[in-house]
């Protein structure tokens, strides 16, 4: 037998034995050879051969290494670093290869094709059956390769090898689209943003989230395993509040690989404020209406309200913008709400943002008018009260709306109809209220009202009689003037503020009428009224008793009644007071008297006084109040006595008062008060102290001082002050002499009182030296204090002391005195003192030091170091029996606490003491009694804290203590996904748990401890426990979660918790929704399927339609991560499927049992649908028109005519249903204006189906918006004058008159030459106007042509005619002046003249004014245009003349002239003397005599203020006589007269009786006396006349008669005038 190796003869020699063997009588024999190969040259694949040689027969084997295994290629399995651990790696990073081989295979890396030449980056350990490779390069180097290969090459296998690509994966960049999420924001959370990347093939890629370019979230890692399919994922990312700006944007960006970075489109601003836009789709029928809400923003919600109601939407639809931002629309049907014009309101608001925006709309509206004007007139008060039956009042509306006018009466609405007649026209309506004269008088207002929807209710109101105001004040009271000038018995009444209207006043005594009435017609006016009325009181009235009052009759029923007067006629009272002075000056005194007229004369025993001030007022109660001060000096400090005498001349009445200085003061004792200066004040002087002595008296007292009984001898340390009531008197001594006194006493001395003194005690006896104790208070440190000294002092006598508190041994607070007042018992007094934070040291200590009086010193003990740190001590008293265990705790410091605690948990102590030592220091003391808790080795710690310290210390103790030990520390495998579904029977778990104890393991399945002990065993070493549980698979892929527990008493129990199957984590949300970037890309029925947030399971998708599967299952493989996954999964749905009523959802199968299914999609591939609505525009500017449409992939075209029209915005989103929504705005101008029918076409090209409609100016004007105002007016009179082209005017009133066309027809033919049309003007009721003219001859108007204008709207097949021709009956107008009344005159710088024309017909008027002849400018008048009476048809006007003051002393000649077609001559009104009354004139008079009266007749003045008093021998005291009120004359002045009735025994001879006249021109006064010598022996005959004074009678009343004449004619003039002007 021979070996070769290779065939060649091998080094080593073999090992050869024979045996033999006998079976029967045959004997076998064989040869075994043993040879020993090197271990290399084996491996090498050396091939050994045995040859055997027997007789002439060879035998041969050959083996080697590749013979013994079989040949199967080494399995290689790659692992590279993952690209978040690169990305994060600083330096190195490592690429594992494990090659499974029994084989000694080589292990080669190849970088980028390239074999690594990196031998010091390569490590290699094998085993019996793998080799383990690692390739470690720099990170940096790493990020530069494509891909790395790990080849594994043996001579008996085929060269195996594992391929992994590193970076830039050879594929198509992905697209990446940012966008919110419409589920999410339904759930509420409206700021998710989500990333969608794909396509992606296996890359890996982190993703950030940027606002305004700048990332604002961390980066989000996707590792992706290398697959034939492309992936999309979906990355989510919560925006923080501190970015939710109005003007951010938002973008993701994906960074693929190392150097590819792709970003996405930018959202919109998605947190800006809302907006929104409220339409109307217009209706010409009597359905319903329908209003168009659209909102867009953050998250925006539509709210409808009418009034406060909410309205309910017939639709509500919200979809995502591609933008980001929300957008929803509502719609809402309206019906009979619209019509009676109610204001609908779309409020949206974001709750997110807090901000809202709201936009209304209404009939009112859409179609805008101005609100109504309403006039109203009343009868005047003259009117009311002439009045035989009826009146009427008036009502003018102007509108162009057709209101609802109601007439309210006193608040009520009239139920009168036959009283209300009424007329409308396009622009006003007039109405007409005729009520019983009777009726009228009751009412207090009526009301004109004026209503529609559409216009805000106007309404006019006017007071009838007694208008809604407050009462006025009427006063009563006594004119202080007339009392100077000697009417000291006349009494005035205010009233005040009137408002328009007529009154009577009458003056009162004790309530009864003692004047007759005067009465008061006030005209209507904007301000109120303040008038007086006077009256002289008649002497029978003159009572000291009366009291008078004014009553003032206001209309018809109002009564007020003025307060009362005083006793006016009263006995004279008065006061007479001293008025105290400081100084030793005058004295001042005061003396007041109160009557009808007093007079105050001061007396100084029989000598007249001259007073200082004298002051005489008049007292509301109607008294006069004097008063006078009297200054007086020596006079009253020598008791001189002083009278005040009161009189009062009217009443014949006096009273008087005295006073002196000793009836003033009363003679009582003084009062003294005496003040020595406190201890604290002697120990902290230098020199000298001062004792204070006030002495309270009015008289000059002597003040003395005595020092121990004697009298003070330093005059120089004396010095005194006095006031009127007061002495004060100090003493000064030095400080020392001071501390040697034992009392002192300040004493009052005055003749005329009792002699007063005060004593007080300055030092005390000497006493015994008191105990001085310093402690800590332990009640203040139970209420928190802890810092706080006490110094106790004890006894103590009445002495004075101070307390300092001293820190070894210096003061550190200031001195506390303490000033004790004398008594028989010994005091007890404590001070204390709070220790300041900067003397807080722990080695510091504390006394209190006692200065008592001038010289004793005590001081207290020492504290201990009260701050020191706490200390403590922790004490056990071990027991072997099971009973309690007592632990002890003791903790001494400044203020310490003792806490137990038992882990985390407080222990109640059984006992807790504590005490104040006399050291200061506190000492606190716990027992604990432990049992059960002991044995299980729990850890108990005492903690002493002092939180005033700020310094805490503890002990620990248990019975682990005793004995140390590390926690356990568990590491748990559970099998893998993979394994348990492959294994046919059971898997296995392993738990090894590290620590020296021989702790308790515990296996919890879903959180149940395991019963199979049979699936348990294990085993135990002196450091480490091992634990496996077996359980069939079926069992375990039905677990949760699975548990080991390590326990023992001492160390903290441990386990490692690992989850199996399906974590508990919230089911998924999965959504299935269409691609609005792929739809616009062309593949519209991609349908994307979003399933967020996944934890770390195991799932597949199917899409479905109409509930069936329609696509293969798409699995899903996530590794565990601690972040939640979102995954998109795509699918195009097959043409078969396309159908117009399926429905589409996808359902996720996950893990073993949980399925969800997606909402489901609309019809999304239904037949188009659209809306086409207007935004109404009130300008004259574009038309907008808004067309949406619905579908699966709409498309919108505008057409007008055959002409495509281009849109001014187009929007496109995606419903939440899978349905396209588009949007498209038109603004069209003139087209629209000219009645162009707009079309907007909606078509689908997927499904080949379309839908249009149409829309024009016509089919949404209303028939009101084609209504029109139209007016006529003829020719003017200038044009009529000269005869040739003659024009009229048509005046169109409306809205929107550019939809208007104006047609003239003379004599009935259409004209359209010699026609001008002007453009619109706009007004600020919201009305516009346009005015047109014709010109025709003036011969065609002559000859009654007839004018016609018509004004029609495009869209109306009617139009407004409005015709005219000259008036064939004209009629002519009166012409009156209205001259202006003296209350104008005398209230304005500027006069009014007012012509009133009245009673023409047509209206057409030329009117101007002439000043003595000459024609005035028009800048000097005002005329109103005509106005037309509703029963009669014909016209009025007015015109009103100013003229300033300067001109009114002119005697000019003022003219109305009026030109009117019914006369070819000029109409003329003249007037003069206009200012005649207010122009001063001095007034002319004479004395007449009469039978048995004398007649002072004044004449020929102005203005007409005037006032004529009697006298009789020039006596001041006025007669008694008649004036009547000044009457105008013709020429505008004034004449009155006064009669003084005479009876025979006043007409004596010598007796003179004056009339006194004073005007503001001059004062007359005009004498007549009988003679005391008759001539010509006439004797007095008291029976029959003196012949002399009847022939001057004869004469004079011939002119009196005729001034009476003149009179009545003026007044018959002016109620003439006054009837003119107020009709």
């Amino acid at each position: 037998m021979q070996w070769k190796l290779d065939n060649k003869a091998p080094d080593t020699t073999p090992i050869q034995q024979k045996l033999q063997s006998v079976e029967g009588v045959e004997k076998t024999f064989s040869l075994s050879s043993q040879i020993d190969l090197d271990v290399v040259k084996w491996k090498k694949i050396s091939t050994v051969t045995c040859q055997s040689n027997h007789d002439t027969t060879e035998f041969r084997k050959s083996v080697s290494i590749c013979s013994l295994y079989p040949s199967s290629p080494a399995s290689v399995h790659l692992e590279i670093p993952s690209f978040k651990t690169v990305m994060m790696a600083e330096s190195d990073v490592t690429a594992t290869c494990v090659v499974h081989t029994v084989f000694d295979a080589t292990v080669t890396w190849l970088e980028d094709g390239k074999v690594s030449t990196s031998s010091n980056g390569v490590n290699q350990a094998s085993s019996t059956d793998h080799i383990i490779s690692n390739l470690t390069v720099p990170s940096s180097t790493w990020k530069g390769l494509k891909n790395i290969i790990c080849r594994a090459e043996h001579p008996c296998i085929t060269m195996t090898e594992k391929k992994r690509t590193v970076t830039e994966p050879a594929v198509r960049a992905p697209s990446v689209l940012i966008r919110r999420s419409l589920p999410d924001l339904l759930r509420g959370d409206g700021a998710l943003l989500e990333c969608d990347i794909t396509p992606l093939s296996s890359s890996d890629l982190y993703v950030t989230f940027q606002a305004d370019g700048v990332d604002i979230s961390e980066k989000q890692y996707v590792d992706l395993s290398e697959a034939q399919d492309l992936y999309s994922i979906t990355k989510r990312f919560s925006v923080p509040n501190k970015h939710w700006n109005k003007d951010k944007t938002f973008r993701c960006k994906v960074n693929q690989g190392f150097s590819n970075i792709q970003v996405s489109n930018s959202t919109g601003h998605i947190f800006g404020d809302p907006s929104m836009e409220l339409l109307l789709a217009p209706s010409k029928d009597s359905g319903q209406q329908k209003l168009l809400c659209s909102g867009w923003g953050f998250n925006p919600q539509i709210k409808w309200l009418s009034g406060s109601q909410q309205q309910s939407p017939s639709t509500y639809d919200i979809r995502m913008g591609e933008d980001g931002c929300v957008a929803v629309t509502s719609h809402l049907n309206v019906a009979l709400q619209w019509k009676t014009g109610n204001v609908f309101t779309c409020l949206v608001s974001d709750k997110s943002t807090g901000k809202d925006v709201r936009q209304d709309i209404s009939l009112c509206s859409v179609y805008p008018s101005s609100p109504a004007s309403v006039h109203l007139e009343i009868p005047s008060f003259k009117t009311v009260m002439m009045a035989e039956s009826d009146v009427t009042a008036t009502c003018v509306v102007h509108t162009v709306f057709d209101a609802t006018v109601t007439w309210l009466v006193d608040g009520k609405v009239s139920t009168s109809s036959n009283g209300v007649n009424q007329a409308s026209s396009t622009d006003h309506i007039i109405s007409n209220l005729t009520v019983p004269s009777s009726t009228w008088k009751r009412l207090k207002n009526i009301i004109c009202r004026a209503e529609h929807p559409c216009i805000t209710m106007t309404e006019k109101k006017r007071t009838v009689t007694e208008p809604a105001v407050r009462a006025p004040s009427v006063l009563i009271r006594r004119s202080l003037p007339d009392l100077l000038r000697g009417d000291g018995a006349l009494l005035e009444c205010d009233i005040t503020p009137l408002s328009s209207s007529d009154l009577y006043v009458t003056f009162q005594a004790d309530g009864v009428d003692i004047s007759e009435k005067q009465y008061v017609d006030l005209s209507e006016a904007q301000d109120l009224y303040s008038i007086t009325k006077r009256f002289s009181v008649p002497d029978k009235h003159r009572n000291k008793d009366k009291t008078f009052r004014c009553k003032v009759n206001q209309g018809f029923s109002n009564i007020q009644v003025s307060n009362s007067t005083g006793h006016i006629f009263g006995d004279p009272s008065m006061e007479l007071l001293l008025a105290p002075s400081k100084d030793s000056g005058q004295q001042k005194l005061l003396c007041s008297g109160w009557g009808f007229n007093p007079q105050i004369k001061w007396l100084s025993g029989s000598q007249q006084q001259s007073p200082s001030t004298y002051d005489i007022r008049m007292g509301e109660d109607g008294r006069v109040a004097v008063t006078s001060h009297l200054n007086v000096a020596l006079q009253w400090k020598t008791g001189n006595v002083f009278t005040c005498l009161v009189s009062d001349k009217s009443t014949g009445k006096d009273v008087r008062q005295d006073i002196s200085l000793c009836s003033v003061y009363p003679s009582s004792p003084a009062s003294v008060h005496l003040e020595i200066p406190s201890f604290k004040t002697v120990m902290m002087a230098e020199s000298d102290v001062t004792a204070t002595c006030v002495v309270h008296t009015v008289f000059d007292a002597t003040v003395t001082w005595l020092e121990d009984g004697k009298v003070s001898t330093s005059s120089n340390g004396v010095n005194q002050a006095s006031s009127t009531d007061h002495i004060i008197s100090n003493l000064t001594v030095p400080s020392s002499t001071w501390k040697g006194l034992k009392n002192i006493i300040c004493r009052a001395e005055h003749p005329c009182i009792t002699m007063t003194e005060k004593k007080r005690t300055v030092t005390e006896p000497a006493v015994r030296a008191p105990s001085v104790l310093i402690r800590r208070s332990l009640p203040d440190l139970l209420r928190g204090d802890g810092a706080l000294l006490e110094c106790d002092i004890t006894p103590l006598s009445s002495s004075d002391l101070y307390v300092t508190f001293q820190a070894d041994g210096v003061d550190i607070s200031e001195k506390q005195y303490v000033d004790l007042s004398e008594a028989q018992d010994l005091y007890s007094i404590t001070k204390r003192f709070s220790v300041p934070d900067k003397h807080r040291n722990k080695d510091k200590t504390f006394r209190c030091k006692v200065n008592q009086g001038f010289s004793n010193i005590q001081v207290s003990n020492s504290t201990g170091h009260i701050f020191g740190d706490p200390s403590m001590e922790l004490l056990l008293a071990p027991s072997k029996d099971s009973g309690q265990q007592k632990l002890l705790c003791s903790g001494w410091g400044f203020n310490p606490q003792i806490k137990w605690l038992s882990g985390s948990q407080q222990q109640s102590p059984s006992t807790y003491d504590i005490r104040m030592g006399e050291d200061g220091r506190v000492a606190v003391t716990s027992h604990l009694n432990v049992a059960l808790q002991w044995k299980t080795g729990n850890v108990f710690t005492c903690l002493v804290s002092d939180k005033s310290t700020g310094k805490d210390v503890r002990q620990d103790i248990s019975l682990c203590s005793v004995y140390p030990s590390s926690p356990a520390s568990v590491h748990l495998e559970i099998p893998s996904f993979k394994t348990v579904m492959m294994a046919e029977s059971d898997v296995t778990a392993t738990c090894v748990v590290h620590t020296v104890f021989d702790a308790t393991v515990t296996w919890l399945v879903d959180g149940k401890v395991s019963t199979s002990s049979n699936g348990v065993n294990q085993a135990s070493s002196t450091d480490h426990i091992i634990s496996n549980l077996t359980v069939p698979s079926s069992t375990w892929k039905g677990l949760k979660n699975i548990i080991c527990r390590a326990e023992h008493p001492c160390f903290t129990m441990t386990e490692k918790k690992r989850t199996v199957t399906e974590p508990a984590v919230r089911a998924p949300s999965v959504l299935i929704r269409r691609s609005l970037p792929d739809l616009l890309r062309g593949d519209g029925a991609l349908l994307e399927c979003d399933i967020t947030p996944l934890s770390s399971s195991d799932l597949y998708v199917t899409f479905q339609a109409d509930g069936v599967d329609i696509s293969e299952k798409q699995y899903v493989d996530l590794p565990e991560a601690q972040d939640l996954y979102s995954i998109t999964k795509r699918f195009s749905v097959p043409n078969k499927h396309r159908n117009k009523d399926k429905t589409f959802r996808c359902k996720v199968n996950q893990g073993f049992s949980n399925i969800q299914v997606s909402n489901s999609t609309g019809h999304i591939f239904g037949d188009p649908s659209m809306e086409l609505l207007l935004a109404p525009s009130k300008d004259s500017g574009q038309q907008k028109l808004l067309c949406s449409g619905w579908g699966f992939n709409p498309q919108i075209k505008w057409l007008s005519g055959s002409q495509q029209q281009s849109p001014s915005t187009y929007d496109i989103r995606m419903g939440e249903d899978g349905r396209v929504a588009v949007t498209s705005h038109l603004n069209v101008a003139l087209q629209w204006k000219t009645g162009n029918v707009f079309t907007c076409l909606v078509s689908d090209k997927s499904t080949g189906k379309d839908v249009r409609q149409d829309i024009s100016l016509c089919s949404v004007s209303p028939a009101s918006s084609q209504a029109v105002g139209v007016h006529v007016v003829g020719p003017s009179l200038q044009e009529l004058q000269e005869n040739g082209q003659v024009t009229i005017t048509c005046l169109l009133i409306g809205q929107n008159l550019e939809d208007f066309s104006i047609t003239w027809k003379v004599g009935g033919i259409k004209s359209s030459e010699n026609v001008n049309t002007e453009s619109k003007q706009y007004h600020n009721n919201g009305t516009e106007t346009i005015r047109s003219f014709v010109n025709i001859t003036a011969k065609a108007w002559h000859e009654y042509s007839q004018v016609s204008c018509e004004g029609k709207h495009r869209c109306s097949s009617q139009g407004y005619e409005k015709s005219i021709s000259k008036c064939r009956d004209p009629k002519p107008p009166s012409v009156k002046i209205i001259r202006p009344t003296d209350s104008e005159l005398l209230e304005s710088n500027t006069a009014t003249l007012v012509c009133l024309v009245s009673g023409f017909y047509p209206s057409d008027i030329i009117v101007y004014w002439e000043k003595d002849g000459h024609r005035l400018p028009l800048s000097h008048f005002i005329s109103n245009p005509p106005g037309k009476d509703t029963r009669s048809s014909i016209y009025s006007m007015s015109s009103g003349l100013n003229v300033s003051r300067s001109e009114w002393d002119q005697e000019s000649i003022y003219s109305c002239v009026v030109k009117h077609e019914s006369s070819e001559e000029l109409l003329k009104s003249t007037i003069e003397d206009v200012f005649a009354s207010v122009t001063p004139s001095r007034p002319s008079a004479m004395l007449l005599q009469g039978s048995g009266e004398l007649v002072c007749l004044v004449y020929g003045f102005s203005p007409a203020t005037i006032n004529i008093t009697w006298l009789l021998n020039d006596n001041t005291e006025p007669l008694k006589y008649n004036t009547g009120e000044p009457h105008r004359g013709p020429k505008g002045k004034f004449t009155i007269q006064s009669r003084l009735r005479l009876f025979p025994v006043d007409w004596l001879p010598g007796a003179v009786y004056t009339c006194r006249v004073t005007h503001s021109t001059v004062t007359l006064a005009l004498n007549i006396s009988k003679p005391e010598i008759l001539e010509e022996g006439v004797y007095f005959d008291e029976n029959s006349h003196d012949p002399i004074i009847q022939d001057l009678g004869e004469d004079t009343w011939y002119m009196a008669c005729t001034f009476l004449l003149l009179f009545f004619v003026a007044l018959f003039y002016g109620i003439l005038v006054t009837l003119i002007k107020t009709k």
